[in-house]
């Protein structure tokens, strides 16, 4: 809004709700308590960053073209604020033609226990013990030929290790593609070559970063609206006072918030001061 048009509004506060009649619908309130503070379309419009489109559907009651319940209620309220106007009764008249409606969550229909497939209930206890033999008999024998061998080679404790061979034969663990380094040593009396290997350490795995993450707390009733950086919708509706909102996504964020003196917005550690990007209790700001 110009400074003309809010030095307006300054000198009507007083005079534009006796211009009011509560027997009126919302949108003529509305727009009865313009008229009376001397304002345009194009100022209230610049004022509540909304089209003057969007202002004439409301103060004409054609609350279907306009963008869905909660959007409606926000706009009505910050319209009202900024009017000088009762925004709680103004609501409450407008409740009857758009009603909050609360989502409706019901259980599923079937909560009983799954039931077992047709061919399960048709097995007698006798077919089932022959299947369970049967597929006992088939282990062992694919374990007789197919089985690591018993047979084990002991080597006594002062019998001569080759290293280098032991090594050679050792796997390389997949967590380490570095090949151990090998550090020869003078062969011992009875001529065979020992060896010392040093394997190296592991890599340590990078860090996993941070999901970028906005929190907002609402000290009162306001109604919010949250865009990734895919223009992608991640929430849009009226938040009760005394609740907090998360929202994730992929920055940047542009966010619109109504009644933005009521809301502690937090990205990640670090709180927003949305006070430089309020215009007439709505804040709207972009967040990266």
């Amino acid at each position: 809004m110009t400074e003309l048009a809010q030095n307006v509004v300054e000198t009507a506060s007083e005079a534009a709700p006796s211009a009011v009649s509560y027997h009126e619908s919302v949108g003529q309130q509305l727009r009865a308590a313009r008229e009376a503070a001397q304002l345009s379309l194009d100022e209230i419009a610049h004022a509540l960053k909304f089209s003057p489109r969007q202002i004439e559907l409301l103060e004409a009651d054609n609350f279907d073209a306009l963008p869905g319940v909660t959007i409606v209620r926000g706009f009505v309220r910050s319209y009202a604020r900024l009017l000088r106007l009762d925004a709680d009764v103004l609501l409450r008249q407008l409740e009857p033609l758009m009603p909050s409606i609360p989502a409706e969550v019901r259980p599923p229909d079937n909560m009983g226990v799954a039931s077992q497939p047709r061919g399960v209930r048709e097995l007698s206890p006798l077919v089932t013990i022959a299947i369970v033999l049967l597929l006992a008999a088939s282990m062992l024998v694919l374990w007789h030929f197919f089985g690591p061998s018993t047979t084990r080679t002991m080597t006594p404790a002062n019998a001569p290790v080759n290293v280098l061979e032991a090594l050679q034969a050792q796997p390389v663990p997949a967590e380490s593609q570095a090949m151990p380094v090998i550090t020869p040593v003078a062969p011992s009396g009875d001529g065979t070559l020992s060896a010392q290997a040093v394997l190296p350490a592991p890599a340590a795995l990078p860090a996993a970063g941070d999901v970028p993450t906005l929190r907002f707390a609402f000290a009162d009733r306001s109604w919010v609206e949250v865009t990734d950086a895919s223009r992608q919708l991640l929430h849009s509706g009226e938040n009760p006072g005394s609740s907090q909102l998360v929202v994730t996504g992929k920055p940047p964020f542009d966010i619109v918030i109504g009644n933005a003196g009521k809301v502690t917005l937090t990205y990640g550690e670090k709180v927003i001061d949305l006070a430089p990007h309020m215009r007439a209790e709505v804040a709207r700001l972009t967040v990266e």
